[in-house]
């Protein structure tokens, strides 16, 4: 794909011919249009791809909440929130595009750090409360003492919208209720956000 400088073209958006112009991040751009294929023209591995592609598309539209949604659009640059999403989280996908690892998935991302040896435990005596741990690091990058703690549950394919600890990255430790949440819950997402600046760590998987 070549880029336009310039000039009259610069204007156009769309297909022109045998070239299509494509206005992309305050530039224009120009690529050969795409040949078209005939109903059978599809190789076996071309047809795998296309169906993981729409079953990722689907998963994003249906399973991901429309708050986590927005953090991924404010960690993009150059590109949208569900680009930025299918860059990071495609090899968690199956071929069949299933979410088969969730420990190579994401719900956040951002430039805040995620604290150091984050740590997740079950309470003896207390299925329904867990002790969460980790090393305070502010002043490290953007992290600040009052960035707040974020969990969003999971049962199977199931997620709840993102839930609000109250705990902070300066208290280095939470005990968190897991009443009113998914049922049965096999693992929960952690991570941090702040309050004030709009901004958001990566996340971490824990099954539990």
């Amino acid at each position: 794909m070549a880029k336009v400088n310039g000039g009259v073209e610069s204007k156009i958006s769309g297909m022109i011919g045998p070239v299509v112009f494509v206005n992309f991040n305050g530039g224009t751009y120009v690529r050969q249009a795409p040949r078209t294929r005939g109903k059978n023209s599809w190789s076996s591995d071309q047809v795998r791809s296309r169906k993981r592609f729409s079953e990722v598309c689907s998963f994003w539209r249906k399973s991901i909440p429309v708050s986590v949604k927005q953090v991924w659009n404010l960690a993009a640059e150059k590109m949208n929130g569900f680009n930025l999403f299918l860059k990071i989280n495609l090899p968690a996908f199956g071929a069949d595009g299933t979410l088969a690892d969730m420990d190579r998935f994401h719900f956040s991302q951002g430039i805040l750090p995620l604290p150091h040896k984050l740590q997740v435990t079950r309470i003896s005596g207390a299925d329904d409360k867990i002790s969460v741990n980790w090393q305070n690091d502010s002043g490290n990058g953007f992290a600040l003492p009052n960035d707040e703690l974020v969990m969003i549950t999971t049962a199977g394919m199931n997620f709840l919208d993102p839930i609000p600890t109250g705990a902070t990255r300066k208290q280095e430790t939470a005990v968190i209720s897991l009443k009113g949440n998914l049922n049965p819950i096999n693992g929960i997402f952690l991570y941090f956000k702040s309050k004030e600046r709009n901004l958001y760590s990566i996340d971490q998987f824990f099954g539990i």
